[in-house]
């Protein structure tokens, strides 16, 4: 990492940074070229490894692509603000960013649709005692984005 300085190392604090994002953006391969695509998420840890769910339709470009390789790249940021200077050059802008690659699967098992589906509402309402219908796990695909690497970076105003 170029600005050392801003490298977040401390896990409490890279998942404190995650619980703030509401979009991660996953960068998969269409054949030569990036394909990025920003989607909802929750996330937690399975035996010290990150893990996030996302949910998606049953078909679709985005599915396609991962069932051709499930080599993905991902991103996260919040916090941004624009901190202003007397010059161009003294402006700066402040946030925190996740980035970080693995290997996205496709979850079939029903049980496992279930918590995936709690930890994605869990991350957004705070609240993970949902009922799913067995016609609404039909209905969708769950992604299973397994972390590979990945790296917290800050830049945030100083009291």
């Amino acid at each position: 990492m170029r600005r050392a300085d801003r490298e977040v190392n401390n896990i409490q604090k890279i998942e404190e940074i995650i619980q703030t994002c509401d979009c991660c953006h996953l960068g998969l391969i269409d054949e030569d070229k990036p394909y990025i695509v920003p989607l909802n998420f929750g996330y937690l840890r399975e035996k010290d490894t990150p893990i996030f769910y996302f949910h998606s339709a049953n078909f679709g470009k985005k599915l396609d692509l991962i069932r051709q390789n499930p080599l993905v790249g991902f991103e996260l940021d919040t916090k941004h603000q624009l901190s202003v200077g007397n010059t161009a050059c003294n402006y700066s802008f402040y946030y925190q960013s996740i980035i970080g690659a693995g290997k996205i699967s496709i979850v079939e098992e029903i049980q496992q649709k279930k918590k995936a589906l709690q930890v994605i509402m869990q991350h957004y309402t705070k609240t993970s005692n949902w009922e799913f219908s067995d016609q609404s796990l039909t209905a969708i695909t769950i992604l299973k984005l397994t972390v590979t690497e990945m790296t917290c970076k800050e830049h945030q105003q100083t009291r």
